[in-house]
């Protein structure tokens, strides 16, 4: 084939991977706060695509392993260069296809695990059962239940302490103004924390652990003054307690929803990002290596997709993971958010394989679960786990069907 054209066909399935990664996974960060309109679904939209586009950009992937996870081994395909350029191609295909099902029905999925997915249907196609890691696949289906029950069990016990010391109390406001700035502080010290080490962490990586708890412990004590003042400000008048209140926890939603959009960003354009560099590098030195340097336009060429994705079918997940499972208010989006970047954050650290869109079902759950199992929709939770439980085969199936009908036009 043409070279010309195979760089083309790379370009092309690349920003179709990076649309629907954007489509399917903006839900993670912005579907709660749409649902308990702390942001209207146009400004959600524009925020996430902003910080998706900023987190791939400034923060995206620039090394990557060229066969992600090790589930296959890349020394199988020295002097078989086209056979793996022709992988590439037919594995971001497949888990795009995948992913193109599912955000049309509106289920969200793991954008990794279909890329991943799609790595064992080629694996299977071209080296057998035995070319697979098989371990690896195992650790990560052992993730699908870690990841969502952590989740689940942080935000159930955030929004059920918040229930308890504020929104059940006799003074709903007053409570409010002595627990939110204590609250704000502790989120802003964890967001920072989560956006060092997940963000900007090749950036800092010369910086000693205590210097980034010093700026994250500053950073922490600049939001806890800065919600004080907040709160005094809007809370001079104490009426309609109950709705003041829940309005207190739309500016930590927001904050932690705009955190959540510039992480995926950063760490989920490398499902798109990466094959294409790995072709590029192919195609320029034919040769393979264990890991992969993406160029700056690889990057903004995958930000750019997740932008697109965002835009036009992103409110599709949206629906489904704040409105269907439970009824989402802002104190409970607030403990849904905080629980996903905490246990994200958590589960990086101790080197855990975690999902950030199971995670964040997770937590809406465990938000759900603190009013009791009637507050949630089980036949949503099913499909959702279905969905889950397909993912894997689903990628691997439309991956195999799209790599054969490339090797017959090789």
């Amino acid at each position: 084939m043409n070279p010309n054209l195979l760089f083309l066909i790379a370009i092309g399935v690349g920003l179709y991977t990076a649309f629907n990664i954007g489509a399917n996974d903006v839900a993670n960060s912005m579907g709660t706060s749409v649902a308990s309109r702390a942001l209207t679904l146009k400004q959600a939209i524009f925020i996430a695509g902003i910080f998706n586009f900023l987190g791939a950009l400034l923060a995206g992937s620039f090394v990557t392993e060229t066969i992600r996870q090790g589930i296959i081994s890349p020394t199988y395909f020295i002097g078989k260069e086209k056979l793996l350029i022709s992988g590439m191609v037919a594995l971001l295909v497949g888990a795009g296809i995948w992913i193109t099902v599912a955000t049309y029905l509106k289920m969200p999925v793991s954008t990794t695990h279909s890329i991943i997915g799609a790595l064992v249907g080629f694996g299977l196609i071209e080296m057998g059962i035995k070319g697979i890691k098989w371990r690896v696949v195992i650790t990560i289906i052992i993730s699908w239940i870690t990841s969502p029950l952590i989740g689940a069990l942080i935000s159930y016990l955030l929004f059920t302490f918040i229930q308890r010391k504020v929104l059940n109390s006799l003074n709903p406001l007053k409570e409010a103004k002595k627990t939110i700035p204590f609250m704000a502080t502790i989120v802003t010290f964890i967001l920072s924390m989560f956006f060092i080490f997940g963000g900007l962490k090749r950036f800092l990586y010369h910086l000693h652990f205590t210097y980034i708890l010093g700026i994250s412990v500053s950073v922490a004590f600049m939001g806890g003054i800065g919600s004080y003042l907040f709160i005094q400000y809007n809370c001079a008048k104490e009426n309609r307690e109950y709705e003041r209140t829940e309005s207190l926890f739309k500016p930590l939603q927001v904050l932690s929803a705009c955190y959540e959009a510039f992480a995926h960003g950063a760490n989920d354009v490398a499902n798109a990002a990466g094959p294409i560099a790995a072709i590029v590098m192919i195609m320029n030195t034919q040769k393979i290596g264990a890991q992969v340097v993406i160029p700056i336009w690889i990057l903004i060429l995958g930000g750019i997709g997740l932008v697109i994705g965002i835009s036009t079918w992103g409110y599709r997940v949206m629906e489904t993971i704040g409105k269907k499972i439970t009824r989402i208010t802002p104190s409970r989006g607030f403990a849904a958010e905080f629980g996903a970047a905490t246990v994200i954050l958590l589960c990086s650290r101790l080197g855990i394989p975690i999902s950030t869109t199971h995670a964040s079902v997770g937590t809406v759950v465990g938000v759900g679960l603190a009013r009791g199992l009637g507050a949630i929709d089980l036949r949503v939770i099913r499909n959702i786990i279905f969905s889950w439980l397909i993912t894997l085969p689903a990628s691997a199936g439309f991956t195999i069907v799209v790599y054969k009908l490339i090797t017959i036009f090789i």
